[in-house]
């Protein structure tokens, strides 16, 4: 059920299925927050007025009307870039697909920061791109420990040629990348002529308002930025960009002129209008107090079903959509996740840790979204994931690592 070349770790299935199952699987936004009245007027009044010119092919550029709605969404977290160097996606998964064929080359290596977001693997891998897990320690991405793999690596013969990351409220883990951290790692790949490429969905989702400088806002030339409005606003309209460095953003247009000839001048219109009505900040500001309020909840009741000193440890995120569990004895939750699934009305999803290794690994672990489960059936839903990773203590399901 779960493969490598499966990009999307939402895996509708599980949250499709009918019955009783309370999906702690499928990362997805919250839209019921949407102002669905306002913003379907807003519709209306495009196509009507501007159809003629929003429904037609466009060409390879964020359109003009959109730039000051991404240059707002990257500036709140210190981002810098202009229109030349956007290029418009149909989400980041366009974008990763496009990166791995328009800047490396097949055979070249791309460090993964790990766990890692399946997405960016399955599009790595797909562009005949060879992937190697990045070195960490309790602090998250290791520079030092870069620079020892780097060298490595290179020796054997490999070319390594970019660093993937997602280092605030990282998919899957929760888990934020510190400022200094984040300049020392950046100074270790100027050092290795090592581009680095930053995934930020959920940079926004900070649950008290507050944000993290990106790496692209510290070093714009080396870092190519991955941006999304499918967390900020809806994914439906799949619309996304990358901010890229001015020498690599022309190839990085043919490219993704090449994969889907242009974007939808239809889609970029509604949403230059949204931001140019309504702005942001109410949105998001919602956003972030629906996801820290479920957040609570959500670990609130692993704390009542699990303890806080028992084998299933985990962190409480500040922000994003995700818990992650991990067991100290080693369970199999591929395992625990066919068995959560299938118990009967009382069945429960998550997503095996497994699925976000680049070899297998992490299979001790699992991935809880909270982002779209209905309040009201959070603690019921830990309740009955508790009885399934309470069984694993007995010893069936536990293997040695």
């Amino acid at each position: 059920m779960w493969t490598d070349v499966r990009p999307a770790a939402e895996m509708p299935q599980l949250f499709e299925r009918g019955g009783d199952l309370i999906s702690f699987a499928g990362g997805l936004p919250d839209l019921d927050l949407l102002p669905l009245k306002d913003l379907s007027e807003q519709l209306a009044r495009l196509t009507r007025l501007g159809g003629r010119i929003a429904l037609q092919y466009s060409t390879p550029h964020v359109a003009k009307a959109l730039v000051p709605a991404i240059t707002d969404l990257m500036g709140r977290e210190g981002g810098r870039t202009d229109a030349a160097n956007l290029v418009p996606t149909a989400g980041s998964q366009m974008g990763l697909l496009a990166i791995g064929l328009g800047v490396a080359a097949p055979g070249e290596t791309v460090l993964c920061q790990t766990p890692a977001y399946p997405g960016a693997a399955a599009a790595f891998r797909t562009a005949g791109l060879r992937l190697h897990g990045a070195p960490e320690d309790a602090e998250g991405l290791d520079p030092q420990a870069l620079r020892a793999t780097v060298a490595r690596l290179r020796a054997e013969g490999q070319r390594v040629r970019m660093l993937y990351c997602n280092p605030t409220f990282q998919n899957p883990t929760g888990a934020t990348l510190s400022v200094p951290r984040r300049q020392q790692l950046l100074d270790a790949a100027r050092e290795l002529d090592l581009l680095i490429v930053e995934d930020n969905p959920y940079g926004l989702l900070g649950f008290d308002g507050r944000t993290v400088q990106t790496l692209q806002g510290l070093d714009p030339e080396n870092v190519i930025y991955l941006g999304t409005f499918s967390k900020v606003f809806a994914p439906g309209l799949r619309c996304g960009w990358i901010a890229a460095p001015a020498t690599l953003a022309e190839g990085l247009r043919r490219t993704t002129e090449v994969m889907a000839l242009s974007p939808s001048a239809f889609t970029q219109a509604a949403l230059a209008a949204f931001h140019a009505r309504s702005g942001w900040d109410a949105l998001i500001d919602a956003y972030r107090e629906r996801y820290r309020e479920r957040c609570g909840l959500m670990a609130d009741a692993l704390e009542d079903e699990l303890g806080t000193d028992g084998p299933w440890r985990w962190q409480r995120p500040d922000g994003g959509f995700y818990l992650w569990l991990r067991h100290t004895a080693g369970a199999d939750t591929r395992r625990l996740a066919l068995a959560a699934e299938q118990g009967a009305e009382q069945g429960v999803s998550f997503v095996p840790g497994g699925h976000f290794g680049l070899d297998g690994e992490s299979g001790d672990a699992l991935r809880l979204a909270f982002s779209n489960v209905p309040r009201g059936r959070i603690a019921e839903g830990v309740a009955r994931l508790a009885v399934v990773l309470r069984g694993a203590e007995a010893g069936a399901e536990v293997r040695a690592v």
